[in-house]
């Protein structure tokens, strides 16, 4: 079958690599990215057990007839009701003796009839009768599952044959290439026996990770930006049908199907690293994991070797391989491309959490953080309320792992969390409404960081917190890091440390602004509830807070903050003290003689986890 990242013509060099890890064939053979399921199949004639999966249904068909099924189906009750002779030739010359009259969904479409030329007139007629045909048989239990996958194989084979395309589907040629105007015939599909129990799925591979134990788990995700659901969405619609509620909407000139829930985080060069760090620590119970890559990849050879270096020592073998021919190449660019395969020996242990040796993990561990004070660049800014570089630096080294991600900082003030997170290699977003703020950041990250003004507008966005998720999408930021107004304390003289009165902004919307208490804390749990729906499943959130004393009232502010967070569905994981007595210098007895006061030098760092 033609397609974008078959591993055909490099099966003896992953059988080697195979074969040096000293795994035979009475294990498990874990491919979590099967596509046409050509990896499996070869493994599958050495014995061992295969686990196929992909997210595509198209090739969910195909391992469930290359992969699961063990022998040639027999399909006894369809046989019974055609009256049609053993073996499968009878079968396969009933179909292909068929009258084809069924101008189905294929037929409207995608051939001349629908004004496209995908497949010919003739040829788009076979296939809606096929495919209703093998639809009915099914609903009329004539056939059972791998009876019906195994036909669906059968159709995609035939397909493939006289597309009217170079390879992929993304769009079908001007005229007519010879292939496609041979007639559509289905033929028996060859069947792999094995006494084994093989197993196919159509899972996000980074969930099924979780649920299986893998010993050899063999990765080979998409490389480059190309989605592959858009690619083959022809051969995807005909494996899933067209029937009943699955009709799908169609657009445009080649007449493509939505097929946003079928995008891969692994063609997104901000996604990619990300997504595989997290594969790979699930993963890590395998005895060795086997990772074929490129050197054209969104991911580069640096990342991905730090990535698997995290969970055990990592060895690099590479082939030269040719490179796909695609319709925009030139004859400027290179003809092969090196494949990689990397091979990993997983550690028993691994820290799947952050990247924090053993004595880090020890030190950030203690339940009070001190010398985590203002540099000098940050001594000099006039920000009211100064969040630290080095603090926010420890807690992205704390809560979020060290490839790639995205943090949040809904009151990103001046911007050092932001900065933290760039300094990090972190994508970064942040929200406040203050303009002169956001020059600020702007000011501090290419005037004191060295950071390239091109991006960084659009890293801050000026407008209220609680409309978050009118510009971020649900589950999609690792690690929330923010130090809200803690009330309107600064709009007031404080008597503590006889400080004048500094406030944020003169704008209604600002929570520094709101002189009730009850109508801040509503505010607040406005904030955080979007805050939780903008974080992935098990995300951190880290809220820095402050107790405030109004007058005679005290305000537990660290309290009725976890309390509101709870509320809106996180778990309070625990509490760091941040202490910061050495920054206050000009402190007073307060309520001397008269009534023991204490002087707040201390903050709270609430660690908050979104659930699964």
């Amino acid at each position: 079958m033609r397609y974008y990242g078959a591993k055909t013509k490099l099966l003896p060099f992953i059988e080697e690599v195979v074969k040096s890890t000293g795994i035979n064939g009475t294990s498990n053979f874990v491919d979590l990215f099967a596509g046409t399921t050509s990896v499996g199949q070869h493994f599958k004639k050495l014995g061992y057990t295969v686990y196929s999966n992909d997210m595509l249904e198209f090739s969910y068909a195909l391992s469930k007839t290359y992969i699961e099924l063990n022998k040639e189906p027999e399909f006894k009750k369809l046989k019974s009701k055609l009256k049609l002779k053993n073996g499968l030739n009878s079968l396969f010359d009933y179909l292909n003796e068929l009258e084809s009259n069924t101008k189905g969904f294929i037929y409207e479409n995608y051939s001349p009839n629908g004004e496209r030329m995908y497949f010919t007139d003739e040829n788009a007629l076979k296939i809606d009768t096929f495919r209703t045909l093998f639809e009915e048989w099914k609903d009329e239990r004539l056939i059972n599952e791998l009876e019906y996958y195994y036909l669906i194989t059968a159709l995609l084979r035939g397909v493939n044959l006289v597309s009217n395309v170079t390879g992929t589907y993304g769009a079908y040629l001007k005229t007519w290439d010879n292939r496609a105007l041979k007639p559509l015939i289905l033929e028996e599909v060859p069947i792999i026996e094995s006494t084994t129990k093989n197993k196919a799925f159509k899972k996000d591979a980074n969930e099924l990770i979780k649920i299986i134990k893998p010993d050899i788990l063999y990765l080979d995700p998409p490389y480059n930006s190309r989605q592959y659901a858009s690619n083959y969405f022809l051969l995807e619609l005909i494996a899933e049908g067209w029937f009943g509620e699955k009709k799908p909407e169609i657009y445009g000139k080649t007449g493509m199907r939505n097929y946003e829930h079928q995008k891969s985080d692994y063609c997104s060069k901000n996604n990619a690293l990300n997504a595989l760090e997290d594969l790979v620590l699930n993963g890590s119970k395998a005895k060795y994991i086997l990772l074929s890559y490129n050197n054209e990849g969104v991911i580069s050879q640096s990342g991905i070797q730090k990535a698997l270096e995290r969970i055990g020592d990592v060895e690099t073998m590479y082939e030269n391989h040719k490179r796909y021919k695609s319709i925009n190449q030139t004859v400027e660019d290179p003809q092969l491309t090196m494949e990689f395969v990397y091979k990993v020996k997983p550690k028993k242990t691994v820290n799947k959490t952050n990247n924090l040796t053993g004595k880090e993990w020890l030190q950030n561990s203690f339940s009070i953080w001190r010398e985590l004070g203002k540099t000098e660049e940050e001594k000099k800014l006039k920000h009211p309320a100064i969040f630290t570089i080095k603090l926010a630096s420890k807690l992205i080294d704390t809560f979020c792992k060290p490839n790639g991600g995205k943090i949040l900082d809904p009151f990103a003030g001046s911007g050092t969390t932001l900065i933290a997170g760039l300094l990090k290699e972190k994508e970064v977003i942040g929200f406040d409404l203050s303009d002169k703020f956001k020059d600020l950041f702007i000011k501090r990250a290419t005037h004191s960081y060295n950071f390239n003004e091109y991006n960084l507008k659009d890293n801050y966005i000026i407008n209220d917190s609680r409309l978050l998720s009118q510009y971020i999408e649900e589950n999609s930021i690792d690690l929330c890091i923010t130090s809200p107004p803690y009330w309107d304390v600064l709009n007031r003289k404080r008597t503590a440390d006889y400080k004048n009165n500094i406030n944020y902004s003169d704008q209604n919307e600002d929570l520094g602004n709101i002189e009730d208490y009850n109508e801040f804390l509503q505010s607040l749990k406005d904030v955080t509830r979007e805050v939780y729906k903008s974080l992935k499943p098990k995300g951190y959130f880290v809220l820095n807070v402050m107790d405030l004393r109004k007058k005679s009232n005290f305000y537990p502010l660290h309290m009725d903050a976890s309390i509101l967070a709870k509320e809106v569905g996180f778990s309070l994981e625990d509490i760091i003290i941040w202490d910061r007595q050495n920054e206050y210098n000009n402190m007073r007895p307060l309520g001397y003689p008269f009534k023991f006061i204490v002087n707040k030098v201390h903050e709270y760092l609430l660690i908050l986890r979104k659930s699964e």
